[in-house]
């Protein structure tokens, strides 16, 4: 799992939008992108050669419910297993990390 660590923002941000249930990449996409309003921080294809990636990498997978969908923006992806647990690691790190810059004090304060 460590091999994963730590997530590119981009990859955290696909992996958590699967976190709920499987999606196509449209979906993926729009999730994504609504984090940033006003600007797409994802296109389609960073996000399909991102997906390819995540799907070697078995942090995601094809589901059954994509049949044989010729077009891969219909194809249906959920976290694996090891995904989730990747999403969750990484996380973690970053809520720590914001624990840590919350503590930080303003440079005027020094």
């Amino acid at each position: 799992m460590d091999a994963h660590l730590p997530l590119r923002p981009v990859a955290c941000a696909v992996l958590a939008a699967l976190a709920d249930d499987a999606r196509p990449g449209i979906d993926i996409l729009e999730a994504v992108n609504a984090t940033v309003p006003g600007r797409p921080i994802l296109g389609p294809g960073t996000l399909y050669r991102l997906l390819r990636e995540l799907r070697q990498a078995e942090l995601i997978a094809r589901t059954d419910a994509s049949g044989d969908a010729p077009d891969e923006r219909q194809v249906h992806h959920v976290l694996t297993p090891l995904g989730r647990s990747v999403l969750r690691a990484d996380l973690e790190r970053l809520r720590r990390t914001i624990a840590l810059a919350g503590r930080a004090r303003p440079a005027t304060e020094r």
